[in-house]
């Protein structure tokens, strides 16, 4: 998604998760820790999706791209606040959510996985509180987009409460709404929730 907001063109590699492609010597001699993303500009070689955006924003920097990651020392701190949020709090409640539904170990989310989502969605309502946006502008941030991917997926495993996180229901449909949502992420969203409900029927909140 950011790449498209941004309007920066990348030669993309496919790799095959499910034919353990990540795990060939090329990839591992790129990433040592064998995960997806990775970029390589020139001589250099970033393995992690938030790096990958903010370097692009800094690097290749297009008029939309000052909006996405402000130039400004605070309201870049705020953006990088909120992308680490996603790093370090949801994707890694993701992976603890989807992996063992995925591999077959699970059928529905536990009960601890469950319960941390809906804090984490709960922290996302009471930020939401002041703000629009994951950001201090009046648009989406490079965060925005991070978190989008993240909290799309969650919400096919651990839907979102309306009554409980409006704000953060309301924040997911206007990013829903955005172009580049529709063109990078639905694809992706709905054959993940296809496969999700191929596996297990989907859990109510």
């Amino acid at each position: 998604m950011a790449l498209d907001a941004m309007n920066i063109d990348v030669r993309e590699v496919d790799v095959n998760i499910d034919k353990e492609e990540h795990k060939s010597p090329g990839i591992i001699s790129m990433n040592p820790l064998q995960t997806l993303p990775i970029l390589k500009d020139r001589d250099l070689i970033i393995s992690d999706s938030h790096a990958i955006t903010t370097y692009l924003a800094s690097r290749y920097c297009t008029e939309m791209s000052k909006f996405l990651l402000p130039l400004d020392p605070g309201n870049r701190a705020l953006v990088d606040q909120f992308l680490h949020f996603n790093s370090s709090v949801l994707y890694p409640q993701y992976k603890a959510a989807s992996n063992p539904i995925l591999r077959g170990t699970l059928r529905i989310v536990d009960e601890k996985t469950n319960g941390e989502i809906q804090c984490a969605y709960a922290d996302m309502e009471r930020m939401l509180a002041k703000r629009a946006w994951f950001s201090s502008g009046n648009w989406p941030s490079l965060a925005d987009i991070s978190l989008a991917a993240t909290v799309s997926t969650l919400n096919v495993l651990v839907p979102i409460d309306v009554s409980n996180f409006p704000k953060l229901s309301c924040w997911l449909h206007r990013m829903a709404e955005e172009k580049f949502f529709c063109t990078a992420n639905k694809k992706g969203l709905s054959e993940f929730t296809r496969r999700i409900g191929e596996l297990t029927p989907i859990q109510n909140s």
